[in-house]
């Protein structure tokens, strides 16, 4: 054991505790220049620059390169970081306007390490930064200057493959590509992708779940690469933690489920945090599970089972399990507690849930911005009208939330948050509703930062445990958008 470490660990936490972010960070980079291969240094450092990106520093900027292409560390934690660096540092100017301009602009960044990195590891989710990027993308081809900067261009690429051709262009742009399609500068554009099946092959009577279906096999999601894992973990002692009252618990070789999988970004996390356990993802869309096999087995965590399956109908897999994970998938479903109630039925006897569901309040921003994209809503959706949603909200002044979410800044995130086939967001009446029909007992709700879990703790003393509903329905009203990305909580079948 390190001492400083450990001290400065523990100073890092209880500053963001308090709200103090910028001792928060301070005190995490001192910990991680103590030991710099600590997964959990890296990880409390990773969530507060996420968190705080503006606490960056200028001394800091190797260190932070060095994080972007930590194996152990996903990179879109910390890239909006380093793009407030480069703008604060210059190195990034959010306006240029004349062919001089743009010319020293690209001649810098054609040799600038950390922009280029940036470009090649994560998808851009800076405001700002895009814009730059994008007006200095236009520059390229319409001077017909891209082949003087291969690096800057290859990197363009490479941030277009992984946000999806995110980044809007106009009809001059549109009629270059035209004539430069198969060039580096058509790739910065628009990146090739595999040909989505032309339906949904999941087996359901449901129409809304073949709807939902066939939108990930066009558009899988999340897009991702890498992974902030923070440890390793004993189930069993984690969920004792969460109901120390309890006297049952699950085994450490516990079978778990990931209901609802995705691209497999929860099922490696799930993987990855109880490496003793065994594992089984389940998802309705072919192309998504395509996408979770070749990440999982990246990131380290090839010794998954995954299925196509309607979550509906997962008693099909005759087995039964101990822990269940169901993160953002409940309120994309046709019935959303008739989905609950199934994996309920194939959780174990004193099996734990921890489930995760979008907020009816923490989802108003959204209800709001889709009164801005209304004509929108009846076409067909596509890559092209995906960009036309974007570009119209990137005109508003209302619609600024969305640069607050990393889902804004790809094709298939827009997809997801703007233009979901089906959404039923829940409210804290209906959780705790639900949870007596299921015969389910809360363990507790989940806040998303130490300082949002502190202010609750001040405001009710006597819920510690976090499981007392109207608490936590006050704490929301108080609150309205600490929950602006979903509820999360635990729940337990009685033995």
């Amino acid at each position: 054991m390190d001492i400083e470490f450990e001290e400065q660990y523990r100073i890092a936490q209880a500053y963001w505790s308090a709200g103090d972010f910028e001792a928060a960070a301070a005190a995490a980079w001192r910990a991680h220049d103590a030991v710099p291969h600590d997964r959990r240094g890296k990880a409390l450092l990773a969530e507060l620059l996420c968190y705080v990106p503006g606490t960056i520093t200028a001394d800091r900027a190797a260190a932070l390169l060095r994080l972007l292409t930590d194996p152990e560390i996903e990179p879109e934690c910390i890239s909006n970081a380093g793009w407030i660096l480069l703008h604060r540092t210059a190195e990034l100017p959010e306006v240029a306007t004349s062919d001089f301009e743009f010319k020293n602009l690209a001649a810098r960044l054609e040799n600038l390490h950390l922009a280029l990195t940036l470009l090649r590891e994560s998808i851009v989710w800076n405001h700002a930064a895009e814009q730059s990027l994008t007006r200095l993308r236009r520059w390229l081809l319409t001077a017909g200057q891209w082949g003087r900067y291969p690096h800057l261009v290859d990197a363009l690429a490479a941030q277009a493959t992984l946000n999806g051709g995110a980044w809007p262009f106009d009809d001059r742009e549109c009629a270059l590509l035209g004539a430069s399609q198969g060039s580096p500068i058509s790739a910065a554009y628009l990146p090739i992708r595999a040909d989505a099946p032309a339906r949904s092959t999941v087996k359901s009577t449901n129409a809304v779940t073949r709807a939902v279906a066939q939108q990930y096999e066009r558009w899988p999601y999340p897009d991702w690469r890498r992974l902030t894992v923070w440890g390793r973990e004993c189930l069993p002692k984690v969920i004792r933690k969460r109901d120390p009252d309890s006297v049952e618990y699950p085994p450490v070789d516990a079978d778990i489920l990931v209901a609802g999988c995705g691209t497999g970004r929860d099922a490696a996390a799930v993987a990855l945090t109880y490496p003793d356990a065994r594992v089984t993802a389940i998802d309705v869309s072919e192309a998504s599970l395509r996408y979770a096999r070749e990440q999982c087995a990246v990131v380290g965590a090839p010794n998954i089972q995954f299925a196509q399956l309607d979550l509906h109908n997962v008693a099909e897999l005759g087995q039964k399990f101990d822990f269940i994970q169901c993160s953002g998938v409940l309120h994309h479903l046709p019935n959303p507690e008739q989905g609950w109630s199934s994996l309920t039925a194939v959780l174990r006897a004193g099996g734990v849930m921890r489930i995760h569901v979008y907020s009816r309040i923490g989802r108003l921003p959204i209800v709001g911005a889709r009164t801005l994209i209304r004509d929108f809503l009846d076409e067909p959706i596509s890559d092209d009208l995906l960009r036309r949603v974007r570009q119209r909200l990137l005109n508003h002044t209302i619609s600024k939330w969305a640069f607050r979410s990393r889902d804004f800044f790809s094709l298939s995130g827009v997809h997801d948050q703007l233009l979901h086939r089906h959404e039923d967001p829940f409210d804290i009446p209906r959780i705790s509703q639900a949870l007596n029909q299921l015969g389910l007992r809360l363990l507790c709700f989940v806040l998303p930062t130490p300082d949002a879990t502190a202010r609750y703790n001040k405001q009710f003393p006597d819920d510690l445990l976090h499981r007392d509903v109207k608490s936590w329905l006050q704490f929301e009203k108080s609150e309205p958008l600490v929950f602006s990305g979903m509820y999360g909580f635990w729940c337990r079948k009685p033995l």
